[in-house]
């Protein structure tokens, strides 16, 4: 979690929580501990279907990170699989196709990585990944075990078409819509104010209770917007399968 972020978080939640001492200086506690009840039965219909819908809205978002990390992965192995092909191939074609796919591999962790962090994907990334799958598609085996070992090439080329155009949509696409983002912070604001207009005998309890509320719908929300974006954010899914999977196509080409 960014530290800005939770400072601004700590300085927010601060300020919400001066809204109990001016709601006390207001309203005298007499009236508000005998509309607690009241305030109460409401209050937790209100929490209640707040929580489900944060903590749904969390986990979706979390998950969402979880695949797109995973799928980075599964884009790697079809590079691996792919290097480990070209070697099967004669001298001049394998030293291209390991070639683009190191190419490629080193294009994605330089190039393209800091642009998914921009919700954009890299034209020439997209080119390499044309040509490995040309020159697979184009080639003739020759006999019974070239013809196993290509068309298992043609299977990671499809896997690695497939993780590709998922991690870019992933990169592009928002996991959170506008109109949710205005059903959560209505949400939090609600909670918020509805715990402020409680009756205690402590102010300074009091207090300490709408700060403490504040600062976890506050860290709730502050982690779905963080992982809006998979590969933005402090908490973004980085290149590290592409980093190996670099490493390890160097030692195979």
């Amino acid at each position: 979690m960014p530290l800005f972020g939770f400072l601004a978080l700590l300085v927010g939640a601060a300020a919400v929580t001066g809204g109990v001492f001016v709601v006390a200086r207001l309203v005298p506690v007499g009236w508000r501990k005998a509309h607690n009840d009241v305030l109460g039965i409401v209050y937790a219909q209100i929490g209640v279907l707040y929580a489900v819908v944060l903590a749904m809205v969390v986990v979706g978002v979390w998950d969402t990170r979880a695949k797109a990390h995973e799928n980075t992965y599964a884009e790697t192995n079809a590079l691996l699989q792919i290097a480990w092909y070209s070697r099967t191939l004669p001298p001049q074609d394998r030293a291209r196709l390991g070639g683009l796919t190191e190419a490629y591999t080193r294009r994605v962790v330089r190039e393209e990585w800091p642009l998914l962090g921009e919700q954009r994907a890299d034209p020439t990334a997209w080119g390499m990944f044309t040509d490995i799958r040309e020159l697979i598609n184009t080639r003739q085996p020759a006999t019974g075990p070239d013809q196993v070992r290509y068309e298992s090439a043609l299977d990671s080329v499809a896997q690695l078409g497939d993780a590709r155009r998922e991690r870019v949509n992933e990169a592009a696409s928002a996991r959170v819509p506008p109109l949710l983002w205005v059903a959560l912070l209505i949400g939090a604001l609600v909670t918020i104010v509805f715990a402020q207009l409680f009756g205690m005998d402590s102010v300074r309890a009091h207090a300490a209770v709408v700060f403490s509320v504040s600062l976890t719908v506050g860290v709730l929300l502050l982690i779905v917007y963080e992982f809006n974006y998979p590969f933005s954010g402090a908490l973004r899914v980085g290149p590290t399968a592409f980093e190996l999977a670099l490493d390890r196509i160097r030692g195979l080409t």
